[in-house]
């Protein structure tokens, strides 16, 4: 399978595991996951994958290195990423003291009036290392906000963890006294626009003199003249010249 099969691939499991299993006839389990065969069926169906699709499918899963998603038992699903719409009961873990959330400044910001919600998803996500919560962020800044997560006060204040993968975690909301949060500068005030100036209108062209005009019989009369007065100076030099010779 090339990348761009695989990309096709892995965004139809993302949309039907996450977001829409009923819409293609799927039952999801408490746990999230889809009978194996049942999924391959649909791969089928609609032209993702050609028959035979389960080597294909284990392929892409097993070889993956974000751990997506998962094969148990002859069911598949999706590790984390779920949207609200998708309700899941998953067990308990004991997290380590620090999790870790890679953000905007912009929504940084947010969560420092709010807490850390699950927004449009079924729960928080969290990374379980510094250096995957910080690539997390870079999918959607060049410079993230790391914020660190207290689990011990989370879980006092009633937040439950589950563990999705080697470094995902999920929960429920975080509230704020849980959330460590970097120093943040400001945002500056934006400046302010400057008037519009029109531009300076160009300075015409200076204007050319109209030459004099002169009717064709001027002309011609000049030529004559001319002509006539070169005529007679030329007759009166011949005379001269012949007077001498005689």
């Amino acid at each position: 399978m090339d990348r761009r099969q695989a990309t096709r691939l892995s965004k139809f499991l993302s949309l039907v595991l996450r977001h829409r299993p009923d819409d293609y006839g799927l039952e999801m389990d408490d746990r999230g996951s889809v009978d194996l065969n049942d999924l391959v069926d649909v791969l089928v169906a609609e032209d993702i994958l050609a028959d035979g699709a389960e080597e294909d499918l284990r392929e892409l899963i097993e070889d993956s290195e974000r751990q997506r998603f998962a094969i148990e038992n002859g069911r598949v699903r999706a590790l984390y990423g779920h949207s609200a719409r998708v309700h899941l009961s998953f067990p308990e873990h004991e997290p380590p003291d620090q999790l870790f959330h890679g953000t905007t400044s912009e929504e940084a910001r947010r969560i420092r009036d709010e807490g850390l919600l699950p927004e449009d998803r079924a729960h928080v996500h969290l990374s379980g290392t510094r250096e995957e919560a910080m690539s997390v962020g870079r999918r959607h800044t060049d410079f993230p906000i790391l914020l660190e997560i207290q689990t011990r006060v989370a879980r006092d204040a009633g937040v439950r963890f589950t563990q999705a993968s080697g470094v995902i975690w999920l929960s429920n909301a975080i509230p704020l006294e849980a959330i460590q949060f970097p120093e943040m500068a400001d945002e500056p005030e934006p400046a302010p626009r400057a008037a519009y100036v029109p531009p300076a209108p160009r300075p015409a062209p200076p204007r050319m003199a109209a030459p004099i005009a002169t009717s064709p019989a001027a002309e011609t009369s000049a030529v004559r003249v001319v002509d006539a007065e070169e005529d007679g100076e030329f007759k009166r030099r011949t005379r001269k010249k012949g007077g001498r010779r005689r």
